[in-house]
C-alpha cells in the first residue's frame, strides 16, 4: 500500500521514518496494519488529505513526537537530566510515596488526550502521565494512603481496550520515597518492562515484583541459559507429569495440600512424583535453596522454549 502512495507522491514527498526536526512539515497516516506514513504538506492537497483520511488513519503531529518543551519529568526521566521534580515542591506537600505504571499500546496513539482522559477518570487522584513515543508513556501515580489495586488496573485496561480500541500492556512498578533516586528506578523498570513485554503476550497487566526474575535470568549467558536445565533437570521437559508437578509445588510454597488442589491431584500422588523428582536429580526439594535453583531452572527452560 505504501509502495502506491509513494508512486503517486513521488519518492522524496512520501516518508515513512519522522523525522523529529522535519515532521510538522508532513501530513501524517496509519494503515490498518499500523504501517505510517508521511506527505509533504505541499504536495498534498486538501481534497487528497481528506480523501486518504477516509481510507487511513489521519495522526495529530502530537501523537508522533513530544513537544520538546514538555517538563522536567520528560527531561528527567528519559534525557538524562539529574534534576528530580519533586525536589522544586513544598516538602509538606509531598506524597509518601510514588509509583510508576508504565504503558505499550500495539497502536499508535493518534488521540492521546482521549487515553489521558480515561486514565484521568480512572485514578482519581493526582497523576502525571509522560508520553516518551506514539504507543508508549509513563503514568506517575503520587501515593497518600493506598495504591490503585490489581483488579482496578486490570478492569482499566479492559475498558481502554473496549471503549477506544487499543490493545495497552501497563507495567506496575514498585513505590518509591519521591526524593530517592527515580530516574534510575525508572530505567531498570523500564528494561524489565521491555523484557516482560517479549515473553507476557497473553497479560494486560505485569508487575514488576513477578517480572524481574526474568531481567535476572536475562544477564545470563546464552550458552549456560541453555546448558542449566539440561543439567539441573536431567532433560526433563516441560510435558512432564512431573516436572509440571514440581513446579505447581514451588509456586504453592511447597506445600502439598495446596499443590494437590491446583493440580486437581490426589495428596499421594503429588508426594509421589515429588519423590520420583528428588530420586533423579538428588535433589530434595523441602530445602529452600534446592527449591529456589529447579524454579530457576524452570524458568530458563520456559524461556528457551519461548525463543
Amino acid at each position: 500500500m505504501i509502495e502506491k502512495i509513494i508512486n503517486l507522491f513521488g519518492t522524496n514527498s512520501v516518508s515513512v521514518i519522522p523525522d523529529e526536526n522535519t515532521y510538522l512539515d508532513y501530513a501524517w497516516f496509519l494503515t490498518d496494519h499500523q504501517e505510517l506514513f508521511g506527505i509533504k504538506n505541499v504536495r498534498i492537497q486538501d481534497e487528497q488529505k481528506k480523501l486518504l483520511s477516509g481510507i487511513f488513519t489521519a495522526l495529530d503531529t502530537e501523537a508522533l513526537f513530544i513537544p520538546k518543551i514538555n517538563n522536567g519529568w520528560f527531561d528527567y526521566l528519559f534525557n538524562d537530566s539529574e534534576k528530580n521534580p519533586f525536589t522544586d515542591e513544598n516538602e509538606a506537600k509531598l506524597p509518601s510515596s510514588v509509583r510508576f505504571i508504565h504503558f505499550n499500546s500495539k497502536q499508535f496513539f493518534s488521540n492521546k488526550a482521549e487515553f489521558e482522559e480515561a486514565i484521568l477518570a480512572f485514578f482519581h487522584k493526582e497523576i502525571i502521565i509522560i508520553w516518551s513515543s506514539a504507543r508508549e508513556g509513563v503514568i506517575i501515580e503520587k501515593i497518600n494512603d493506598q495504591p490503585i489495586m490489581q483488579s482496578y488496573l486490570e478492569h482499566m485496561q479492559e475498558t481502554i481496550a473496549a471503549d477506544l480500541y487499543h490493545d495497552v500492556t501497563f507495567f506496575v512498578g514498585k513505590c518509591y520515597a519521591p526524593l530517592t533516586e527515580l530516574q534510575q528506578a525508572f530505567e531498570i523498570e523500564q528494561q524489565c518492562f521491555k523484557k516482560a513485554l517479549k515473553f507476557n503476550k497473553q497479560k494486560s497487566v505485569l508487575w514488576f515484583s513477578k517480572e524481574m526474575l526474568h531481567y535476572f535470568l536475562s544477564f545470563i549467558p546464552e550458552n549456560l541459559r541453555n546448558v542449566l536445565p539440561n543439567i539441573l533437570l536431567n532433560d526433563m521437559t516441560l510435558n512432564d507429569q512431573t516436572l509440571s508437578t514440581v513446579k505447581i509445588y514451588l509456586q504453592h510454597n511447597m506445600n502439598v495440600t495446596a499443590t494437590a488442589k491446583k493440580a486437581f491431584l490426589h495428596r499421594n500422588t503429588v508426594q509421589y512424583r515429588l519423590d520420583k523428582f528428588s530420586e533423579q536429580t538428588g535433589i530434595d526439594l523441602k530445602h529452600f535453596e534446592d527449591g529456589l535453583v529447579i524454579f530457576l531452572a524452570i524458568q530458563l527452560l520456559e524461556l528457551r522454549e519461548m525463543s
